[in-house]
């Protein structure tokens, strides 16, 4: 049996991994093939094409890439249809993933289409349902409101639980930070873009830190292609840094100041404060008021029902507006406490564990390998 995978962040080339492991747990000797990252390669992928090509941030970056991303869909579709794999699994990425999976189709495709963590439609473009509904043999969504909003809408989910109910299951809660932790994490990102514009406001934000007396580190997202790595690592020469995967620096550090996406999520299974930031192009910021309809940008603050993490947009994400929420949060008192039982409540809403194997028996099962 073959199996295409096509994934474009990092968060969802360590979806696809996990997949890929379960997958082969199931059927040892199963191939699956296609567009991956570092860890869907170490997981015995064979990745015909970089994901390290989709990890663009924002509308604006999005269209200037359109030309080079408009050849890359049709290169791969037509070896889909060439190679005619039994299923196809992408995953995020809508951008690029709804014309691909359109021309998979169109030009003759009708192999099961499985979409791993399908994009945001609770949130905004929530007409695109109708494009899941009609391509899509299933989704597999990451949170519990998404798999009903789905179903609500006609369109084939299934959900039992968020794969970090596994990869987070001996969560110490902090409650307090540590006698003398006194460490950050900042995280700029993992797109170049989101870095380019984070970045400035992280490095002012850390000398305010410093001479408080704090220890600010920078993650360097190990899933950056070597040229963004090497400009990163230049610009935070002669600070303290950290090469590991920004999770394993969320765990050392007692509150964590970064980019909106999968860390607020890591960093709430962590039971860490963070101070979410959300920068993006001209371009993005018209389309995020005219077209976003939730009053929270960061999952656990949605799945809290609450603003349990500061979420600091375009303008208002500067150096001054983060001290400010730092410094509440330092203080410590009724507020940490809030915060500490909203990412509880936020926690419990996770779901059960096994979710990698889950995913692989539903896709072998659509896939007709069950």
């Amino acid at each position: 049996m073959r199996i295409f995978f096509s994934s474009g962040e990092a968060s969802g080339d360590h979806l696809a991994a996990l997949l890929v492991k379960s997958l082969q747990e199931e059927i040892p000797g199963i191939e699956c093939w296609g567009m991956g990252g570092p860890e869907s390669r170490s997981a015995g992928m064979r990745a015909d094409w970089s994901s390290e090509s989709l990890q663009l941030m924002g509308i604006g970056e999005v269209v200037r890439s359109i030309p080079r991303l408009w050849r890359l869909k049709d290169e791969i579709s037509r070896r889909i249809v060439l190679e005619r794999p039994e299923a196809m699994v992408v995953v995020d990425s809508p951008d690029f993933h709804f014309p691909l999976l359109a021309q998979a189709r169109r030009s003759g495709y009708r192999g099961t289409v499985i979409y791993l963590s399908p994009p945001q439609v609770w949130a905004w473009r929530s007409g695109r349902t109708g494009f899941l509904k009609s391509a899509c043999d299933l989704c597999l969504p990451l949170f519990d409101f998404e798999h009903e909003f789905l179903l609500e809408r006609g369109v084939p989910s299934a959900w039992v639980g968020h794969p970090f109910t596994d990869e987070f299951r001996s969560l110490q809660p902090l409650e307090e930070p540590e006698a003398g932790n006194r460490r950050v994490a900042l995280l700029p990102g993992s797109r170049p873009g989101e870095i380019r514009r984070l970045l400035p406001v992280l490095l002012e934000t850390s000398e305010h830190l410093g001479s408080r007396g704090f220890e600010p580190v920078f993650s360097i997202a190990p899933g950056l292609e070597p040229r963004e790595r090497e400009r990163l690592s230049s610009a935070l020469e002669g600070r303290q840094t950290c090469t590991e995967k920004g999770r394993f620096l969320m765990e050392r550090a007692f509150c964590v100041i970064g980019a909106s996406g999968t860390a607020a999520v890591e960093a709430m299974m962590l039971d860490r404060f963070m101070i979410v930031l959300y920068r993006a192009s001209l371009s993005s910021e018209i389309a995020f008021r005219l077209l976003v309809k939730t009053p929270h940008i960061s999952i656990p603050n949605r799945l809290a029902g609450k603003r349990v993490y500061p979420e600091l947009v375009q303008g208002e994400a500067r150096a001054s507006k983060i001290l400010e929420h730092f410094e509440g949060y330092w203080a410590g008192g009724e507020g940490r406490k809030a915060v500490h039982e909203g990412l509880a409540k936020a926690r419990a809403r996770m779901g059960k564990q096994g979710v990698a194997g889950f995913w692989a028996r539903e896709v072998l099962e659509r896939a007709g390998a069950r």
